[in-house]
């Protein structure tokens, strides 16, 4: 199936800062625009679908963030990320 056009009203201050993003990123905004959207349904699904207790106020924050081109957050540790994701494991077995 091919990509459906359609149209949409966007504030034109945040449909200007799409576009610098999509540049700075080097994608289209097209690409931009359904990565967005992608990330707040997938997110939502997933809270919705494993009902996790999620602050949505936190993710819509992060999700935010993401949007502008910063880092939601950053973990600081001295340990490596594979020894972080082992410890982990056992959270959600």
């Amino acid at each position: 199936m091919g990509n459906k056009v359609t149209s949409i009203r966007v504030d034109p201050e945040l449909w200007k800062r799409a576009k610098i993003v999509a540049i700075e990123e080097g994608v289209t905004l097209s690409d931009l625009i359904q990565e967005a959207i992608s990330i707040v349904v997938d997110w939502r699904w997933l809270v919705d679908e494993l009902q996790l207790n999620v602050d949505m106020n936190l993710l819509e924050k992060m999700i935010e963030a993401k949007s502008r081109g910063r880092k939601p957050f950053v973990i600081v540790s001295d340990k490596t990320a594979v020894e972080l994701v082992r410890e982990g494991r056992d959270r959600w077995l």
